[in-house]
């Protein structure tokens, strides 16, 4: 399936979301899902998250100090 497009930008099932990050479901909806703002459109009750928001999850991304259980 394709991210929807309103106003040029694209949007994500928590399906489309999770395959994008390389995880599961569940595992997005647990952990990152939460973090983000949800939309819907028109009549369905389907949520949809801003493409641009998920692929802030991905890739590497410094840590911040004092946050990580393997800081040396």
């Amino acid at each position: 399936m394709l991210p929807i497009v309103v106003d040029n930008q694209a949007y994500l099932t928590a399906a489309e979301a999770a395959r994008r990050l390389h995880i599961s479901r569940e595992t997005f909806t647990r952990n990152v899902g939460s973090r983000l703002r949800k939309y819907q459109f028109g009549a369905l009750r389907r949520i949809y998250y801003l493409q641009s928001d998920v692929d802030t999850y991905s890739g590497l991304r410094e840590v911040e100090s004092g946050n990580s259980e393997d800081d040396e």
